[in-house]
């Protein structure tokens, strides 16, 4: 498994720099543009919501983001000291493990959506610490 890990400040400049990591990973492992775009969007979209929602804007503040590809799947993880997130995770990024079973069927049969959206999302708060996980199937 290849495993890249960056810490960054909370800034929109430096949310940047691991969403570039993710796809210069990917890339080297000739993963498909629609599976990196897709991987791209969702963590470009939970760090600014790590950054607004979690600590506020305080650019001081600290996201540690770890990127893992094994051939069979990509695997984000961040984790951060901010707020405990109060909105549900279905709300923050779409996941086919958190739609119900019925919107699944749909989302089978709607290919490009099928490839768009994440396999699994995860969040759990340990030892004061917000933790992501984001994973997408190859």
């Amino acid at each position: 498994m290849q495993t890249e890990s960056i810490t960054i400040h909370a800034t929109d400049n430096d949310i940047l720099l691991p969403t570039t990591h993710l796809r210069e990973l990917l890339m080297a492992n000739h993963v498909s543009e629609e599976i990196i775009k897709s991987c791209e969007t969702a963590l470009a979209d939970l760090l600014k919501k790590i950054v607004v929602d979690a600590y506020h804007n305080d650019e001081q503040q600290l996201i540690t983001v770890n990127i893992s590809y094994n051939g069979k799947g990509v695997y984000i993880e961040t984790q951060d000291e901010g707020s405990p997130s109060e909105i549900p995770v279905h709300n923050v990024i779409m996941a086919k493990n958190l739609l119900p079973p019925e919107s699944e069927n749909e989302v089978d049969t709607q290919t490009k959506t099928k490839q768009s959206i994440l396999d699994e999302v995860w969040y759990e708060v340990d030892m004061g610490k917000n933790i992501w996980q984001l994973v997408k199937y190859l």
